[in-house]
Parts: structure tokens; sequence; C-alpha cells
């Protein structure tokens, strides 16, 4: 467990959501998306209100305390938050005109429309969920991997945050919507998994992503074995260079547990050096990152392989 602060003034609290808030999140976003009527929508106050819930249990009972943010910096990962989901919608509209008309033709011609539309909507959107973070996996780990797929990916901004918070879950860089969208392009594309299910996948997602990067301790029994918590994803955003390069998993902990990316361990600090860039500075990583910054960039082919940096 976390150490917190001596005078724990919420500690009934603090045990109720690191055994019990995982999994009441994610079941109260999906009823709340249900009940709505499933639809976008839906979807968008289903992560609005974990959003502000995670918010609130931040400031009661934070896994860090010392991580608290300043109203300013809430502000501008606020402000950030809403245009990356803009810039996301934009990046899905593109794909759903210029991408998915290709992939629909490849599943015609492959017979490749196999995704099971008649069974129940929650088996067919946990599918969807893991199987869209099975591609991730793969996507995220080689961009550790890679110095010039770091660049590419613009993913140093969302390595750059000092003190992680739920608010940093969309704090990337834009061309990181390329990728991160891209999974579940591919599943509906190719598969044929109809709107409904995707929607509500995309609520786990965002959902899970939210409660990952959230400054609250969650280690569910059972369901940490599937689902990634703050817990663990925390050891991912490490400044220790060989401790971030563990977790892949932003969602589906299972694909790090199966493929031997796993690692448990306390995080002093999140990052990428010493200092947090300026919001300047993390926007030109792509094409220059700061001096001090120690990334898959930085050590360069002196790195070591990405099997051995995890172990």
């Amino acid at each position: 467990m976390t150490a917190h602060a001596g005078n724990d003034r919420h500690p009934r609290l603090r045990r109720f959501i690191e055994r019990a808030g995982h999994p009441l999140f994610l079941l109260g976003a999906l009823a709340l998306w249900w009940s709505l009527g499933r639809s976008e929508a839906a979807a968008l106050v289903a992560a609005a209100i974990t959003l502000l819930s995670m918010e609130w249990l931040e400031r009661a009972i934070p896994a860090k305390p010392g991580w608290r943010l300043p109203a300013r910096a809430r502000f501008a990962l606020a402000g950030w938050y809403v245009a990356i989901l803009l810039v996301a919608g934009l990046v899905l509209a593109s794909y759903e005109a210029l991408v998915t008309p290709a992939l629909v033709g490849v599943r015609e011609r492959l017979g490749l429309g196999v995704w099971p539309a008649h069974w129940p909507v929650l088996p067919q959107l946990l599918g969807l969920y893991f199987a869209a973070d099975l591609i991730y996996y793969w996507i995220h780990r080689a961009i550790h991997r890679f110095g010039w797929l770091w660049r590419l990916s613009g993913h140093g901004v969302h390595h750059a945050f000092h003190n992680l918070h739920a608010l940093n879950v969309s704090a990337t860089h834009p061309l990181e919507t390329l990728f991160l969208t891209l999974p579940m392009v591919l599943l509906a594309g190719l598969f044929g998994a109809p709107p409904e299910a995707v929607s509500g996948a995309l609520v786990l997602l965002v959902v899970n992503g939210t409660l990952a990067h959230a400054n609250l301790s969650m280690e569910t029994p059972v369901l940490g074995w599937f689902f990634t918590s703050s817990n663990q994803h925390r050891r991912h955003h490490s400044q220790v260079f060989e401790d971030s390069n563990s977790n892949y998993a932003c969602n589906a902990i299972l694909w790090d547990r199966l493929f031997g990316t796993y690692r448990d361990g306390d995080v002093a600090q999140t990052g990428i050096g010493p200092r947090q860039p300026t919001v300047w500075e993390m926007l030109k990583m792509p094409w220059r990152e700061p001096a001090d910054a120690e990334t898959a960039v930085s050590r360069g082919r002196s790195r070591p392989s990405i099997t051995r940096a995890a172990e």
C-alpha cells in the first residue's frame, strides 16, 4: 500500500476506494451509459462524472499527498483534456472517412466479418476492450523500444508530467491521438463490431484510463489481474527509466502479465527528468527533447533491449 500522510482524515473511505472503488466506478460508468441511451453523448457524460469524482477523491484521500495539483495546473490540464478530446474526435472522423472503407473492403474480401454481433452487449464490449488494449500494448511497447517511434508518436509528452493525476489521462501530444484511436478503428472495420459495442468499450477504456492515472490507491483483488489499476500504471510513469519500461497495458494489465512485462513497486516521482518541461517544450518533443530528459531517444542504441529493460 502506498504511504499516506500521518493525519489521514478519511481512513474508511480510503480503504473502501482502495479495495472496491475500481470495479464500482467501471460498473457505474457502464450503468450510466446504458441508462442514458448508450450514445456517444452518454459516453461523454460517464467520462465527465468519473473525472469529477476522481478530482474530489484525489483531494480527500490522495495516494501521494505531496502530489496535490495547484489550481493553475488543474485548469491547464482540464483545458488540455478538452482540446485532446476534440482532436481525437477529428481523428476518428478522418479514420471513418479515409480508413474504414478500406478496412471494410478487406473484411469482405477475406471474410473477416466474424464479430459475434448476436451476443449480449456486455461480452461484446469486454471483448473489444481487451482486444483493443492488446493491439495498443504492442504499439505502446514498440514506442518505448524505438526512439524514432517515440518521437513520431509524441509519447514523451504523456510521460513528461511530474505528479500524476486523473486529468493526465488525456495530457498527450496531438500526434499521439493517431495511435490511441487506431486499435478500435481496426477492430470495428476489420471484424464488423457494431457501433453500440464500440461505444460501450470506449466508455470502459476512457473510464479505466482515468482511474489508472488517478492519484489514488486502488488495488482490488482478482480484478487487478485483468484491469490496470492506478497502483500498477503509476509505475509505468516512473521517473526511473528502467521502471517505466513495464506495465505497458494502459487498461488490460492481463497482457503485461502474459507477456512478462508486469512489475510491482512504489513510485517516488513520475516524469522523464529532474524537472517538468514547459508546455512549449512538450509540444516540441517530437523534434527536440529537453537536454535533461531520459527517454528512448536519449538512450539511443545504448538502451537495453525491451525485454532486459523490464527485468
